[in-house]
Formats: C-alpha cells, structure tokens, sequence
C-alpha cells in the first residue's frame, strides 16, 4: 500500500513539474503574458526619421545593444520614460520584431507620443474663428492635444493659389539639388536639356529647377503641420523669455560649432558659439535658434563651407556665416562674391566682417533688417516672401523651410514645448486644393522624346521635329506596307509601334509611344494615306442619291436599318458595302443616322465612301424629334457649331441656309402635321 502511495505521489510531482514548465514556458515565449508593466501610451517615429536605433538599454556608447534600425511612422507601445544626464528623456518601449513582441529603448528626441484628440469645444471655436479651411484643422488639432499651449494664426494671404504657385515656378526662383530623383526637377522648357538628358544648372554646387509638384508640396502648409515641421511657421523675433543658451546648445549639438576652438571675439568679450549666437540675438531682434539653424544651413554641419574657413585666395580673414550676396555671377563662384559683400565697409552691418563674430552678428542684423523685422518672419516667409511679393527669398532651396524646421525643432526641450505659448503663423491662400499636395515620387530619366522618325524610303510631312508628334504621309495605291523605324533621343524603357505595317486603301493611323524612364509616355503619330485605284469607279445602282462630288448619300428614309441599306445597294462586280459610324467603327446593326459612312470596297482595293444625310436628323441618332431642334438652336445661338454634314440636315428644304423656316418644318414633322421628304 505504501509503495503505491509513493509511486502516486511521484507521478503527482511529474504531473506537477510537467505542468510547471508548460505554464513556464508559456509565461516566457507567450507575448501577452510577458508585459510586467502597464502600456502608458503609444508612440511613433517622426515623419522625417531614417535608421533610428532600438537598443536593449539607454548606453550609446557602443552599438552592440541595437535591437533593429527604423524609420519614419514606426509606431511601439510606451511603457515608461527614462530620464538619462541628456536633454531628451528615453521611452521604454515594446514592438513587434521578427515574429515576437519584443522591449527597448529609443531615444525621445526623433519621436513623438500619439496622443488622441478629444473635441474641445473652445479651441473649435478657435479654428472656426481663424477661418481654418476644413483641411487644416485635423494636423492642428493633433498638435493641440500634444501641445494645448501653442498658439496657432491664420494668415490668410490674400493670393490665389494658382498666382502663388506660378510666380514661385518662375525659373532661377526655387531650385533643387541635381541629384534628387527626376520627379523633384523641372523639365520645363530652359530647365532641361533634352539633348544631353541633363538639368541645367543655376546655381553652383548643381542646384536646378524644381518641379511644379515639388513647389505645390513645399507651398502647401497643410503637409507640415506635425510637430517638427511646425516649426518652419514659428514666428522668429527674439523673445528674451523663450531663447536662453541651452536651446542654442541643443541645435548646434554634434555641429562644427559645438565646443568648437574658433575665437569668437566682440567689443572685449570671448564668446563660445552658443553665447555668441544669443548675443546676435539681441543685438538684431532675431531668434538666435533661427540663427543658428541658419548657419547650419548654409554652412553645413561640420562647416565645410568656404564662406567661414578665413583662408580662400585674396580674401584671407573674411567671414560670412549667413553666405549673404553669396552667388554665382560675373565669373566668380558664390562664395568669393559672399565674400567680397563681407569685405565691403558697412558701418550699421559692422562690415567689413574680417572676424567670425563680426559676421554672426552683423549678418544677423542683416537678416532682422532685411526680413524678420519686414514681415518675413518665419522660415516659410523667409523662403515664400509674400511681401513684396515673390522676389525678396532669402533661399533658393525649395526644401530648405522643411529642413530648417527640423533643426528648429530641436532647440526647446520636451518641458519647454508643453509649457511655453509658442506662436505659430500659418499661411492660408484663396482657392487652393481640397487636400494636401503630394510629395512628387517618381524616379528615372524624363526623356521621352524621338532622335529621329521615319517610315524608310519616304519623307514625312512635316520634316522631323523632336517637339513635333504629328506626321502625314501620301502613298500609291500600289504599296500595301510600309517600314517605321525611330531611335531614342535619350535612355528610355521602350519604343512601341515601330516595324513593318499593313497599308489599306485610305487613312492609316499608327501611334509610336515613347516611354521614358519615369514612367511617362510621348506618343508620335503618323497618318499614311493610301491612295485608292486609278481604275474607274465601282459601278452600283440604288434609288439613293449618291453625290460623287461632295461625297454624300441622301433619300434614305427614316428608320432604315444597316440591312436595309447593304441590300437597297446593288454593287456591280466583286465588291462589298459596309456601313461605319462617324468614328469611323464599323456598324453590323441599328438603324442608319447622319453622319454615318456608306463604304465600297472592291476586292482589288478600289472603294468610294460616302456620309449619310437623313435630313431633319440633326444629332445623328436616326431620328427626328425634339432633340435635334435643341440642337439646332444652341448652334444658332453661337453656342455649339455643328459640322458640314450635319447643317446639310438641318438644311431641311434645301434652300442654302438653315433658318427658323427650318425648326418650323422640323417642329411639323414630330407634331405631325408634314412629314419630311428624304
């Protein structure tokens, strides 16, 4: 008895064990039993974000702790903050990874908590008293619930839309880098060179046109209002309540002008970056962050820019920080014109600028004077100038308000955003789209165009013309085929159309489409009539009047079928007669209307064509009813023009001209009273 309890409660221990490792291998392996902590929130990688790390801890200092690398939209669940010596705390995070739900840490400074909107009553007032369209308010009211505080303005430009966009397409006016995809770059005509598949550069460094669709996407303040981009409508005076050394720090960090060993000297002070930009600020009016996040800039992150390295040619200790009257003209580069303005005297720009602070400062005031304190006061404005408008544009960069608010972003901390009233002003144009214009995406060469096109052994008409995609061509009776050959004037997908083609008596149309690299198509067309026989026309007897000089059919009555016709037409001779609509489609059945198309085709070739009058059928449908004297009035109003064909219908009693006479006679016949003689 004994041994059997024992070997009981042995198998109850297996039993036990057994079971306790199920349950703690489901505990371990299973993902909803493995979230110890409550999820807090939700969270995502900001918009413009590439290759963020997830690590197993908040260290940097080695990279054997990344979990994985994300991008921008990437959403996790937030689980805590944790507040490290950096100025940006880190989230404890848990996402979906490689089959499993996994835990990290990423940094706060390139994401952002979702926070979900709950309808306030106040600030929807707010909106609707700004006179926000419709398609603003959902990015404003996402900002809202992240940051109640700020302060949003509708500015409404007073411009139309279409004016805006067409002024700021003007060439020289917005430009891109040349190696940005195809679809960012203008192919108007002066932007593009065609022969060379190349951009046309306006400014050095390889800075070209760009497209109207790159320029809508910049204008249109709807895709920016998230809460980095914002920042592009931050108004940039100095407010001594908002700008402080730290918010510098934070946007010059791992900059050339973090703890940099350049001497910044000005009236008996050294200045490190931070302090010397602050400084600026003060002295111009102008937000030293904006100051900052300028000369990154123009300058570059590590400050590669000639402009401030002191030692080009002739110009040995000259600084400009802000590359102000820097361009390409009278054979100098924009960097040596930058700096022969930085070495002209200039007494209220404390020019000449032969020291660094010399140039923050007196570029600054430059800046205040020309734009801030003008009403350009943000980075759009100062990109989009509405003032005077359109010319006065501090940057060419068509993107650079977008970059630049990136950097802006940066300069206040997570504690400063959610407490501070910042102000943002937010342009509103007259008749703009109902939706956010795309950012443009297609890549790959634009050219579509033909080097050359021919049909061999023949001349086209007109002479070959890259720019022209309309051809004819005149041939015997006798050629029945014909040979097109074309090459590409550039790198492109495919040329379809080309080779031999079967000629038949008449008009041949044949379409060569030339599909580019991007996508888009160029279709060439040319017409190839084949002259009909020589031999005497085909004899045929009808009660039909066939009129061989206008090439017209008339005396067919009303309500004729397809098969009433072919078989009121006796045909002498192998020949057939096929009846097509005015689209040139043949017609197997249905009744006959005007416009219609009587062919005769003889087996060698020889064929007449001739176009059907029903007359009092004025819209071609084969009837005669209210219809066509709707018709008949809105031509004689001026407000449609009917063709040849269709006045000799209206032209009831064949008196040369269509007039009220004729809607009278029309009006008889669908009352009744006098039926039309065909």
């Amino acid at each position: 008895m004994k041994r059997w309890k024992r070997v009981i409660i042995s198998l109850l221990l297996i039993f036990v064990m057994i079971f306790s490792g199920i349950v703690l291998n489901t505990f371990v392996f299973n993902p909803e039993y493995v979230r110890a902590d409550e999820i807090i929130g939700k969270g995502e990688v900001n918009a413009d974000v590439t290759g963020l790390r997830i690590r197993t801890s908040t260290s940097t200092s080695d990279n054997s702790n990344i979990i994985t690398v994300v991008n921008g939209g990437f959403g996790f669940d937030i689980y805590d903050k944790v507040y490290t010596s950096d100025t940006y705390y880190w989230y404890k995070i848990g996402f979906h990874y490689d089959g499993s739900y996994t835990y990290g840490y990423i940094s706060g400074e390139f994401v952002h908590e979702i926070i979900v909107y709950e309808e306030e009553k106040d600030f929807e007032e707010y909106l609707d008293k700004q006179q926000f369209p419709e398609s603003y308010k959902e990015g404003l009211r996402n900002l809202h619930a992240r940051y109640p505080k700020w302060v949003f303005v509708a500015d409404h430009v007073g411009k139309d839309w279409n004016e805006v966009v067409e002024n700021e397409n003007a060439i020289g006016r917005s430009l891109i880098h040349e190696s940005s995809i195809s679809s960012w770059k203008s192919i108007e005509e002066g932007c593009y060179d065609w022969d060379s598949d190349r951009w046309i550069v306006f400014d050095s460094g390889g800075w070209v046109q760009a497209s109207s669709e790159l320029v809508q996407y910049a204008l249109d303040a709807r895709n920016f209002l998230n809460e980095t981009n914002i920042f592009m409508f931050e108004r940039l005076s100095y407010n001594s309540n908002l700008h402080m050394e730290s918010g510098i720090d934070n946007i010059i960090r791992n900059t050339f002008m973090n703890g940099s060993s350049h001497d910044l000297y000005y009236n008996g002070t050294y200045y490190t970056y931070a302090s010397g930009l602050l400084k600026a600020g003060q002295e111009s009016g102008v937000s030293p962050y904006h100051l900052a996040s300028r000369i990154i800039q123009e300058q570059g992150s590590s400050g590669y820019g000639g402009s401030i390295s002191g030692t080009i040619s002739g110009y040995e200790g000259y600084y400009n920080y802000y590359n102000q009257g820097a361009f390409a003209a009278n054979g100098q580069s924009a960097v040596v014109n930058g700096l022969i303005y930085a070495k002209r005297y200039d007494e209220e720009t404390l020019r000449p600028w032969n020291s660094r602070m010399l140039s923050i400062i007196g570029g600054a005031k430059i800046i205040g004077k020309n734009y801030i304190n003008r009403g350009q006061d943000t980075i759009y404005y100062e990109k989009f100038d509405m003032v005077s408008p359109y010319w006065h544009q501090y940057m060419t960069n068509i993107l650079a308000a977008r970059s630049e608010s990136v950097t802006a972003a940066k300069a206040y901390s997570d504690e400063i955003k959610e407490n501070t009233a910042l102000v943002f002003t937010i342009p509103v144009y007259e008749n703009m789209p109902e939706s956010a214009c795309p950012i443009p995406e297609g890549d790959g060469s634009p050219n579509n165009l033909l080097k050359n096109l021919e049909v061999e052994g023949y001349t086209l008409t007109p002479s070959f013309n890259k720019y022209t995609t309309e051809y004819t061509l005149v041939v015997e009776n006798d050629v029945d085929t014909i040979h097109i050959l074309a090459e590409a004037l550039g790198d492109v997908n495919s040329i379809e159309g080309l080779g031999q083609k079967d000629l038949s008596v008449g008009d041949n149309v044949f379409d060569i489409d030339v599909n580019a690299g991007n996508g888009t198509t160029r279709t060439y067309t040319i017409t190839v009539a084949r002259k009909a026989s020589e031999k005497e026309p085909i004899s045929f007897t009808s009660d039909y009047t066939f009129n061989r000089d206008d090439h017209t059919v008339s005396g067919i009555e009303l309500g004729s079928t397809i098969q009433d016709v072919v078989g009121a037409v006796h045909i002498e001779g192998p020949a057939v007669l096929k009846v097509y609509d005015k689209n040139d489609i043949e017609k197997t059945s249905g009744i006959i209307g005007t416009g219609d198309i009587l062919k005769i085709v003889s087996d060698d070739g020889i064929f007449e064509q001739f176009t059907v009058i029903l007359y009092g059928d004025v819209n071609g449908d084969g009837e005669i009813d209210l219809l066509d004297i709707v018709r008949l009035k809105r031509n004689m109003l001026g407000w449609i023009d009917l063709s040849d064909i269709y006045m000799k219908a209206a032209d009831v009693n064949r008196k040369d001209g269509v007039d009220l006479i004729d809607i009278v006679a029309i009006k008889n016949h669908i009352l009744g009273v006098k039926t039309i003689v065909q």
